[in-house]
């Protein structure tokens, strides 16, 4: 909800729209809102009114709606899944909609996942949760690309390069594409599940366009695309993106980003690449050996800790719903075509 008394003291002090939705990080309806109260009102100054006044001049139209629904016990179902590494969110909701609602309404499960995904990071429990094994899976785009040279026509165009992370284990995915749409973005998704055979319980995107937007300019919360909520919904998993300007919330995903760049982009950029095909092929030769063949300072490899404390823990893999989902897994276990 927008901070009217910070607006009505901004509106007060003759800024303009522009500045006042920079400020208060509002939209300009809300300010137009507010311009139109102190207009009608005649009011001079923010001192006059009161809390009760706001509540009254500027009412919270979700509070109302939240009011005729029957609210989740958020705690109780975090507590759950630490507890019962079986617990899922799906389970978590069906024991939410099966009990007594007292008259009131029940959440779907798209709205109850949104709704633990809020509470999850208004809780600061994002960072906490990252390093569970099993329970959640980081993405995000490498910011170094690769060239891809068009035989025929010799015109280069850039590969981007989509990253995944167990961060409890270290395991990685990676594979490339020729553009950071939305088809790409959950195409990426599905190959990943398929690289690690099965499903987190909780998904933590970098906030790209092709995960989140903003319900309106210059809000801080971002809401979670439509699509990729729908692959979420078929996977059975909940999307809880990192908070902005909080580096902690994506550090793992950060070191697996920087990872590539030295070990996959690193070793590969000084070749001609001249098909998607071919980079991904060799691409997961890398991936290969940065989960299979580096030893760390317990002397266990990423895969290793990944199938003995990870693997026995995800959620089952269902099968795609539509094809722009679908990928197919490699013959080698632990690469992807």
């Amino acid at each position: 909800m927008a901070n009217y008394r910070a607006i009505l003291e901004l509106v007060l002090a003759g800024r303009g729209y522009s500045e006042i939705v920079a400020v208060a990080g509002c939209s300009r309806r809300d300010v137009s809102r507010v311009k139109q109260v102190v207009v009608g009102r005649g009011l001079t100054s923010a001192a006059v009114v009161s809390e009760a006044d706001l509540a009254e001049w500027f009412p919270d139209g979700r509070r109302c709606v939240s009011e005729e629904y029957e609210q989740p016990d958020l705690a109780r179902v975090l507590a759950t899944m630490r507890a019962n590494r079986h617990f899922t969110l799906l389970l978590g909701w069906r024991r939410y909609a099966d009990g007594d609602a007292a008259g009131k309404k029940k959440y779907g499960y798209s709205q109850f996942c949104a709704l633990f995904g809020d509470y999850v990071r208004s809780n600061d429990l994002v960072a906490t949760l990252h390093h569970e094994p099993g329970r959640a899976m980081l993405v995000d785009w490498a910011g170094d690309t690769i060239d891809l040279v068009d035989s025929v026509t010799g015109r280069v165009a850039p590969a981007v390069l989509f990253v995944a992370v167990l961060p409890f284990s270290g395991t990685l995915f990676c594979r490339a594409y020729m553009n950071m749409k939305s088809e790409s973005w959950l195409d990426a998704h599905v190959r990943a599940f398929a690289f690690y055979g099965g499903v987190v319980a909780i998904v933590v995107p970098d906030n790209p366009t092709t995960s989140t937007h903003q319900r309106a300019k210059g809000d801080k919360a971002r809401v979670v695309n439509a699509r990729y909520q729908q692959l979420a919904d078929h996977y059975q998993t909940a999307i809880v993106p990192a908070r902005s300007r909080k580096p902690r919330d994506k550090a793992a995903a950060e070191n697996a980003v920087n990872i590539v760049n030295k070990r996959v982009i690193g070793y590969l950029e000084g070749e001609v690449w001249t098909s998607l095909a071919e980079l991904n092929e060799a691409i997961d030769e890398r991936v290969w050996e940065i989960n299979h063949d580096l030893r760390r300072a317990d002397d266990t490899t990423r895969w290793e800790r990944f199938t003995t404390e990870e693997a026995p823990l995800s959620g089952r893999c269902p099968t795609p719903a539509s094809k722009r989902w679908s990928g197919r897994s490699s013959r080698r276990a632990g690469t992807t075509t």
